[in-house]
């Protein structure tokens, strides 16, 4: 991504800004134990785990897909020479889903989260260091 870890942080746990790069409604506490709910509902979670600017940790229910309670995701977050690098790791899904999932976390995260933060980034430079 374009931008410093810091600024991924805080976008990914940002009600508003979640909802700007999704498209669709959010609603998200960001504290250990808070709730988490993305693309209009259709994701429902609870914040596990956070360590400020370079791990985020969740349970993940998606609407639609046959998800273990145990499902979670693990955001990795770490500083490159160009903004950051963001690792994630899905687990609790059955094997049967996994190109299902890839290709989900691309259409509705991934892609749009590029384009969000490209859009921005001649607003907001990534070395201007604000975290």
């Amino acid at each position: 991504m374009p931008v410093y870890p810091e600024r991924f942080y805080r976008a990914w746990l940002d009600s508003f800004e979640h909802a700007q790069f999704t498209g669709q409604p959010a609603k998200i506490q960001a504290q250990t134990g808070g709730v988490f709910s993305t693309l209009n509902g259709k994701v429902e979670s609870r914040i596990r785990l956070l360590v400020a600017h370079s791990l985020i940790e969740q349970s993940w229910k998606v609407e639609g897909l046959p998800l273990d309670e145990d499902s979670r995701i693990s955001l990795t977050i770490q500083p490159t020479c160009m903004g950051c690098e963001v690792r994630l790791r899905h687990s609790g899904v059955p094997v049967t889903l996994n190109k299902v999932l890839l290709s989900w976390w691309e259409e509705q995260y991934f892609r749009p989260m590029r384009t969000y933060f490209e859009a921005i980034v001649g607003d907001y430079v990534a070395d201007m260091g604000d975290g």
